[in-house]
């Protein structure tokens, strides 16, 4: 019988000691956003300089992934550029340097698509959320 009771006791411990662990150990990927402030042309087109805001829980790390995509006539202009940052629980502002696919069109003033792919990370998981929207490049 004491042995029922031991083993109850811990069990009991065990499970009300990870009720108050779990909601901790998640709560770093909670809520984030971005938005794209501005896309400047750079470099005659071969780049664009966008202006990024995040926002997402302290103490997590957000990895930042931006795919612009523009037409230019009858081509297309698209590049990609990634940035890892820590958060703050603030609302912070960074800078990424898109350069254009060799491949495709230089980057022009206009209307354009931007992707912007998030991923959120804690000690124990990650969450990555995509995001599209249409933006100007001045």
């Amino acid at each position: 019988m004491r042995r029922i009771l031991a083993f109850s006791g811990f069990l009991a411990a065990v499970v009300t000691g990870s009720l108050l662990v779990a909601p901790a150990a998640n709560a770093a990927t909670g809520p984030s956003s971005t938005r794209i402030d501005s896309v400047d042309r750079r470099q005659q087109g071969d780049r664009v300089l966008v202006n990024l805001s995040y926002n997402c829980p302290a103490g997590a790390r957000i990895q930042l992934v931006v795919t612009v995509t523009a037409a230019n006539g009858t081509r297309i202009a698209q590049g990609t550029r990634q940035k890892r940052v820590d958060c703050t629980g603030d609302w912070t502002a960074t800078e990424l340097r898109v350069d254009r696919d060799l491949a495709g069109a230089v980057f022009i003033v206009g209307a354009a698509t931007a992707r912007t792919v998030r991923t959120v990370c804690d000690d124990t998981s990650c969450e990555t959320i995509s995001f599209d929207e249409t933006i100007r490049i001045s």
